[in-house]
């Protein structure tokens, strides 16, 4: 059970990170809707990407 638990915290973290860490989703540097609407554009962007390269 431990291990399981493991492995679902390191997927949620890379789902997490690896828009962050290609540079696609950059961290917002304030609070205003703008930065917020880049940042969630950027996990779109990216996970769509690669979506379209798995299939």
């Amino acid at each position: 059970m431990k291990i399981l638990t493991i492995v679902i915290l390191v997927a949620i973290a890379l789902f997490l990170l690896l828009p962050i860490l290609s540079g696609t989703a950059s961290i917002p540097q304030d609070m205003s809707a703008s930065e917020i609407g880049d940042f969630i554009s950027g996990y779109v962007h990216y996970w769509i990407a690669a979506l379209r390269r798995i299939f």
